[in-house]
Order: structure tokens, then sequence, then C-alpha cells
């Protein structure tokens, strides 16, 4: 198999288990053909392995070659001018499409320039791609950039009809859509947070149905209420825990690739204690922990207790930089206040 997408998760041998949840939305996908397919948010806090889940599907779409052309889209926590990220967006989607087309990995990864995509579809007679790209030229230099907008997310229902074929369009971290794209060309003043209303119509579509997903469940459904209102995408939350005996094989594929020794025994202590959170088990097993010994249960125990306690653990810079993140949006006091009494008596359990 090839990977045109470069994986997160790094070897592609390191994602492990997720059986279940492939095999539902192998079912899920296997309707889109026949028009019967709704689309779909995954709802997982960060590092939950989502992002590996959706990197997998691409690329097993791309390598079957078969009638769904996968397209993937990530929206970074970058500032970005509005007519950048429409002509972004764009340039992906066409480079990702004439990938599949033309079996070349490359473009996956390296979009084409808006001149080049004119000139393939110039020299296969594709005129829906030389005629968005005219389109998007003109408004870029008149200044209508909501033409320029419309026209990018608006092409693969746009293609998907005029051509009888099918899209699954996959964003990554759709809640940024709200926070990170500015209508000034600066990116300081003119943040425009109704962004994800754009795809108000087009997430309804069977012939090129969306799979968005988000790492800040609140904010990402507070955003799906709001603007794809009406259960327009219906919604999987992603357990982050693998099950026991995936969690256990994750120990051992881990261990080998990292060349890190352990037991039969310390292996069922790790995925016992890190609750078969593949997250969990990579921390403990590229810890840098001096003491770390994975053989032994003292040291599987220590080394876990170094993650989850040291304030320069990957573990616990991770979730830090997570809550840091989170209550810059959860800017209330009570919530704040909530979260410091927790922290202070987390050996209780509080309803």
């Amino acid at each position: 198999m090839k990977y045109p997408l470069p994986e997160r998760i790094g070897e592609p041998d390191l994602l492990v288990g997720r059986e279940k949840e492939f095999a539902g939305f192998h079912k899920w996908i296997s309707r889109i053909p026949g028009r019967l397919s709704k689309s779909r948010v995954i709802l997982a806090r960060r590092k939950s392995g989502k992002t590996a889940f959706i990197q997998r599907l691409f690329n097993q779409l791309w390598n079957q070659n078969g009638k769904v052309i996968p397209l993937f889209f990530e929206i970074s926590e970058n500032k970005k001018w509005y007519p950048n990220f429409a002509e972004e967006y764009y340039r992906t989607f066409a480079s990702q499409y004439i990938s599949f087309l033309e079996r070349d990995e490359m473009r996956v990864t390296t979009p084409l320039t808006l001149k080049q995509i004119r000139e393939y579809g110039k020299s296969v007679s594709h005129r829906h791609l030389t005629e968005d790209v005219d389109s998007i030229l003109e408004s870029q230099e008149s200044g209508n950039y909501d033409s320029m907008w419309n026209t990018a997310y608006t092409a693969p229902e746009r293609f998907g009809a005029a051509l009888d074929i099918r899209f699954l369009v996959i964003i990554d971290e759709f809640q940024n859509i709200t926070e990170y794209i500015y209508r000034d060309e600066g990116c300081e003043r003119a943040k425009d947070e109704s962004m994800a209303g754009s795809f108000h119509g087009v997430s309804e579509s069977r012939i090129a149905p969306m799979l968005v997903t988000g790492s800040y469940v609140g904010w990402l459904m507070g955003i799906l209420d709001e603007y794809l209102e009406a259960g327009r995408l219906k919604r999987f939350f992603m357990n982050p825990y693998l099950t026991p005996e995936e969690g256990l094989q994750a120990v051992f594929k881990y261990a080998e690739y990292y060349e890190e020794a352990i037991t039969n025994e310390s292996a069922v202590e790790i995925n016992q204690l890190c609750k078969s959170d593949p997250f969990f088990i990579s921390c403990v097993i590229e810890s840098g922990y001096e003491n770390k010994d994975l053989t032994t249960r003292q040291g599987v125990v220590a080394t876990v207790n170094f993650e989850i306690s040291d304030r320069l653990s990957e573990m616990s810079m991770t979730w830090g930089e997570y809550i840091e993140q989170t209550l810059d949006r959860v800017n209330d006091i009570n919530a704040k206040a909530i979260l410091l009494h927790m922290s202070k008596h987390s050996d209780r359990v509080w309803t």
C-alpha cells in the first residue's frame, strides 16, 4: 500500500486497533456511490488518534482507486487572509483530484498552482477546471473574495454532479475555520467567525459528503449547533481508548519500533496503567525518564508516574497546552474556578 498522504502517526504499522471504527466507516463509505451516506463529524479530544484514523481512510481510498475520490484538508492553527485561504482550499481540492486521476502521489502534498491546474485542465479538455481557475483569478483581481470562496468550497459537489462522480471531503480540525480566517490582510482585526456557515448547504450533499473532525468537542458542537443545525453532520464520538487486547498489541508494537526492552508481565502493566490509551502508551515507551526500566513492575510505575507528574514530560506538556488553549476560549471565571477546585481535589469525585 502507498501512503501519498504522510500519516501523522509516523511509521504506518504503529496504527493498531480501531477495527470496529474502521469497519463502521468502511461500510459508510461503501454507500457513498449509491448516494446513501450522510455527512459525519468525528468528535474526540486531542491525541485520541482521529487524525491518524482519517489519514488512513484517505490513503486506503486513494489506493483503491475506486468510485470514491478522497480529499483531505487540514485547517491549521495559523491566521490566514480570506482570499489566500480560498485559493489554498481550491488548489488542494484540484491537486488531490488530479492526483487521484493520474495516480500522481506527489500532488497530494504538493499542490499545483492555479496556472498549472488551468494548464492541466486545458490539456485534457476538462472545462470545469479551466473555468473554475478563470473565475477565481477574475474574482481575485476584482476583490470579490466571497466569489472566490464560493467557487472553492462548492467545487467537490459541483464536479460530482456534473461528472457523476463521488467525493469524500475530509476536513481536519474544522472548528479552526471560525478562529483563524481573517477578512483583513494583516490578520489583526476582522476575524470571520461565520465561515463554518459556508458549508450549511454542501454538508447535506450525498454526492460529496463531508467527514470533519474536531479536538475541542464543546467548541465544535457549538459551531455545529449554530451554523450546521438540523443534524446535517451525524456525530460520532471516538473513544480515545483501545480495547484491552488492542492496547496490549500497541504496547508490543511501540516497544518493538523504539527498541525498548519489556517483558510480557510489564507489557500488561503498561497497558493497564495507561488504560489502553495509545498516546499514553507511546509517552511511556518513549519517556525521557532517566531511570526508566520497563522490564519491572516498579520501573513501569515510576515511568508512568514521571509522565503524569513531571511538568516537562511529553504527557504533562501536551495536556498543559490543551488546557491552556481551552481556557483561552472558556474565558469564564466560574468555569476556571471549577477547574481549579477539581485540580486541588483530584482524589475526590464531584457530582
